[in-house]
């Protein structure tokens, strides 16, 4: 997935490792609760997020898995010598078979930036873990999605 801001790195950075303002996204993204906690050390940055969301699930899906769920995110952002930023990110549905990976990245791009991110979702159930995995993939897309369109209206709003 890629997204393009009218709006530099820095900026784009400094609000995507900002906890208050990451507990505002998600809360107006319609999650239940989100806690985050953010250290930074030699011009990285360590993410941890704690969110309970409620989803709509289909009736394969319903069978191994509650329609509410705590999510548990770790992002480690580090600084490029270009300017970029770059990391990862490992997501946890607690006590739940599902898991999330991803790789993540944010570029100059004339007088904005790109932030560009490719997911991975794998589940342990055997023989409908695929079904499962494809749902969640596209739930993960989907939220990413609307998480970038809150990135543009704030910006817009915010210049």
């Amino acid at each position: 997935m890629e997204q393009k801001y009218a709006a530099s790195v820095d900026k784009v950075f400094a609000l995507l490792t900002d906890p208050k303002w990451l507990e505002a996204r998600c809360l107006a993204l319609g999650e239940l609760s989100a806690t985050v906690k953010a250290k930074k050390a030699g011009g990285g940055v360590a993410i941890n997020m704690k969110r309970r969301v409620k989803r709509d699930l289909p009736a394969i899906v319903a069978k191994v898995m509650p329609p509410e769920a705590d999510l548990v995110f770790d992002e480690k952002w580090s600084a490029d010598e270009d300017g970029s930023r770059s990391g990862t990110l490992t997501m946890e549905a607690v006590g739940q078979p599902i898991s999330m990976s991803a790789e993540f990245e944010l570029k100059p791009s004339g007088k904005g930036c790109i932030y560009t991110i490719v997911h991975k979702c794998k589940c342990s159930v055997p023989l409908i873990g695929g079904t499962i995995a494809k749902f969640a993939q596209g739930q993960v897309e989907a939220g990413c999605a609307d998480e970038f369109g809150y990135m543009v209206d704030y910006l817009k709003k915010n210049k």
